[in-house]
């Protein structure tokens, strides 16, 4: 419940000032975000807006950025719409390869077909380089990555936890079947297993199932 609050919280006070909490966001954090910048246009501006909301640029042409994408990922990716109006595809491009926060900065008027075409497919559109609106943009941008990666961490969390809590079942009913033992003291077991050698309950269930899977004793672990 309190993390929801936080989640509720942090969404009302983005209408009062998404550049603030941004900035609240980057200031809480160790290390900057990742950023990949595709641009054929001078970068000194867009280092300059970007820096300020905690954006680490690093320019790239469209290939690595795509390799960057594959190999080690990043937090935003921001193409600026070349000299000939191209770029759009390749945003969208990175928006469904990755799970990067993509933006697609339009240096030219864009047709509401091409508009509506990136935003359906996830990409962030900034149709203006004034300056206070280009940071009121980014500022958002990154005070949803924080929201994004806040409940990401929650999410691995969880999954973490079921992941263990069916491991440790499986242990159990295997412990029960080849053992004899009861429920409970299964369970004893694993919680003694764990605590005397410095595992993780889910670590010793993994012991114990890939052990019998292999129809051997479990690992060296004895009742």
């Amino acid at each position: 419940m309190d993390f929801l609050r936080k989640i509720r919280k942090f969404f009302l006070t983005i209408r009062e000032s998404s550049f603030n909490i941004a900035a609240y966001f980057f200031c809480g954090r160790r290390n900057m975000y990742r950023t990949v910048l595709v641009s054929d246009v001078n970068n000194e501006r867009l280092n300059r807006l970007l820096e300020k909301v905690g954006m680490v640029l690093t320019p790239l042409s469209q290939d690595a950025c795509m390799k960057r994408l594959t190999a080690d990922g990043a937090d935003f990716v921001v193409v600026v719409q070349d000299g000939d109006g191209r770029g759009a595809e390749f945003a969208l491009k990175c928006a469904a390869v990755s799970d990067a926060t993509v933006a697609f900065v339009a240096r030219y008027a864009l047709p509401q077909v091409l508009f509506d075409k990136l935003t359906s497919g996830g990409v962030c559109v900034l149709a203006t380089l004034e300056e206070r609106a280009f940071s009121a943009f980014f500022g958002q941008m990154v005070a949803l990555r924080a929201a994004y990666n806040a409940l990401r961490r929650e999410n691995e969390r969880l999954k973490r936890k079921v992941n263990e809590a069916q491991a440790v079942g499986r242990a159990k009913c295997l412990l029960v079947e080849r053992r004899n033992m009861t429920e409970q003291s299964a369970h004893r077991f694993i919680e003694k297993t764990a605590m005397d050698n410095r595992l993780t309950r889910y670590a010793v269930a993994e012991n114990i199932i890939t052990g019998y899977e292999r129809k051997s004793s479990s690992n060296g672990i004895s009742a």
